[in-house]
């Protein structure tokens, strides 16, 4: 409490704020002296000033030398300063690995332990230094990408809890080591909020209380497959090996997908024609040989194997130009 003094007429309410910062954690206990003093007016002692009840006594505690009645009361203030009063449950959240695209929610409990109503606030951030304001920002960007709550912000009374969901949905390949901070302020009331908004000296901004945080687990992959092997009863694995250009489908399948690649997995949410969404694909030749037909229109069986060495599962199929799939 600032140390102040003004005027109060008859009548009159005048109310006064006071703000406690603990900075230490421990019980206080303060007594602040309130003294009144009544303001003698020279004006109304004067010969023939009418002053109804000037005769009486006043029940004064003090008077100064100059006949000024005090009044000295007190004003008993007591609080706690304390940590640990927001609690995040659990301790770790772990998503595990989500498909790019792909999502999955978690829900964690914020304890409010205190007795006054908080304002928290929930942040994600990367435990890893950026060695430029641009690397930030777009580290920045992809945790606000990838992170989802249904209360971000909100206020948390006291002594109680508050339920927030967490969706993790990767937009990239996704390998930070990320942290979940839970940012508390103290909640002031209308008033406060007021006089804070029109710059009023008499009200301090609220200070940030304490910050509670989690350690988050997630990855975000793309399915990874590749092609392990290639077999048929008369051909030698090698010569299959290169005839279906083996080694480079592989090399291309571990790649993101590409702007053209993706629209035409989507191709129920485009206008385009056939062709124009295969334009920009790149085309592998699987080379079957010459097939003897002298003995009837027998078949050439090749099997290729296909082995899954992402972290998350892959669903595979092969699309014909004319839409038929294998």
């Amino acid at each position: 409490m600032q140390p102040m003094k003004s005027v109060l007429l008859p009548n009159q309410v005048q109310e006064i704020y006071a703000t406690f910062t603990a900075l230490k954690k421990k019980n206080y206990e303060i007594s602040v002296p309130l003294i009144a003093k009544n303001l003698f007016d020279y004006a109304k002692h004067e010969v023939g000033f009418f002053n109804p009840g000037s005769g009486l006594n006043m029940a004064v505690t003090d008077t100064n030398t100059h006949g000024m009645a005090h009044i000295k009361k007190s004003i008993q203030i007591i609080g706690a300063g304390n940590d640990g009063q927001i609690q995040i449950s659990p301790q770790q959240l772990d998503f595990g690995t989500i498909t790019v695209g792909f999502s999955k929610s978690l829900s964690i409990m914020i304890t409010n332990k205190s007795n006054c109503n908080l304002y928290v606030e929930l942040k994600m951030q990367a435990n890893q230094e950026s060695t430029s304001q641009v690397e930030a920002a777009e580290i920045k960007k992809i945790l606000d990408e990838c992170f989802k709550f249904d209360h971000k912000k909100g206020i948390v009374n006291g002594k109680s809890k508050m339920k927030v969901n967490i969706t993790f949905k990767p937009s990239c390949r996704f390998q930070f080591d990320t942290t979940l901070v839970c940012v508390a302020r103290e909640k002031l009331s209308r008033d406060l909020q007021l006089k804070q908004k029109t710059g009023s000296s008499e009200v301090a901004p609220p200070q940030i209380i304490e910050k509670a945080s989690i350690h988050i687990k997630c990855k975000g992959d793309y399915p990874l497959i590749r092609f392990t092997d290639v077999r048929n009863d008369q051909v030698s694995i090698a010569n299959l090996w290169e005839r279906f250009q083996m080694t480079s489908m592989n090399k291309e399948l571990v790649h993101p997908l590409s702007s053209a690649e993706y629209n035409f997995n989507n191709s129920d949410k485009s206008n385009a024609t056939n062709e124009e969404l295969m334009e920009g694909l790149k085309k592998f030749v699987w080379d079957f040989g010459k097939v003897p037909i002298k003995n009837g229109s027998k078949p050439r069986k090749i099997m290729l194997t296909l082995k899954n060495i992402g972290g998350v599962p892959a669903e595979w199929r092969f699309k014909m130009p004319n839409d038929n799939e294998i």
